[in-house]
């Protein structure tokens, strides 16, 4: 179970660093097919690129509660992180399904004042 919640935490500091040196799309190519049946490359990348211009890199994140739970032999995790940015804050909730030991994005949701307001 915690194995999920460490391979999660460590893809949760690769997306961020994917999302500071503006890798967007390389973050949507490593998510999994379920984010890409959700959502075309053309909206999550425009999404990330608002969330950039408007917020700026992230400077700190801190986890605030996380999920794991296995059903029909797949484990899924579900991260809450309050994250600091240049230019504001938010918390991102972040869904990983886990193939063998790696965690892949499987859903990505952001809530901040600021991105809202600016």
């Amino acid at each position: 179970m915690f194995n999920g919640k460490k391979a999660a935490e460590q893809s949760v500091a690769e997306f961020h660093k994917l999302y500071n040196d503006s890798k967007l799309t390389e973050i949507y190519s490593a998510s999994h097919t379920k984010l890409k049946g959700a959502t075309k490359e053309k909206q999550f990348v425009e999404l990330e690129e608002a969330v950039l211009r408007k917020l700026g890199k992230v400077t700190t994140t801190a986890n605030k509660g996380f999920n794991v739970r296995t059903f029909n032999l797949t484990t899924t995790v579900a991260l809450v992180q309050e994250t600091t940015f240049e230019h504001g804050t938010g918390r991102e909730t972040f869904t990983f399904e886990m193939e063998g030991e790696k965690a892949v994005l499987v859903g990505y949701k952001i809530n901040s004042r600021e991105l809202v307001l600016k």
